[in-house]
């Protein structure tokens, strides 16, 4: 899955999961377009941030039981906007794509996409 898709998909789960109404798995999974296994994997990944994510068969929504608020966006900074001591942040990555850098930024548990001219956090 594609970076921006991924950024979507989580988007789309988590007003979903806001208004309560995910539907079942296999439902909320066909409605993002991915496999259940895909939508389990988004939720574990979640999980591994301090969300907590349930599912009501009640209801049949999933919901956090947590009281959260994820925001999930992307924003671009040219290069030459970023000053010497947000550059001492970066702090690791990976190549995940040959023009891009992901790394995580001190402080933060954001993702920091380093392209050619280009900066997403």
């Amino acid at each position: 899955m594609k970076v921006f898709e991924l950024l979507d998909k989580m988007r789309i789960f988590n007003q979903l999961v806001e208004q309560g109404c995910t539907g079942a798995p296999d439902e909320l999974a066909k409605q993002l377009g991915i496999s259940r296994s895909a939508l389990y994997a988004i939720i574990d990944e979640l999980r591994a941030r301090g969300v907590e994510v349930r599912y009501s068969r009640a209801n049949q929504t999933f919901y956090y039981k947590n009281s959260v608020s994820l925001e999930i966006y992307f924003s671009v900074k040219g290069l030459k906007e970023i000053d010497e001591s947000e550059a001492k942040k970066i702090t690791g990555g990976y190549k995940i794509f040959p023009s891009m850098l992901f790394s995580w930024t001190e402080g933060k548990d954001s993702i920091c996409c380093l392209m050619t001219n280009a900066v997403f956090f």
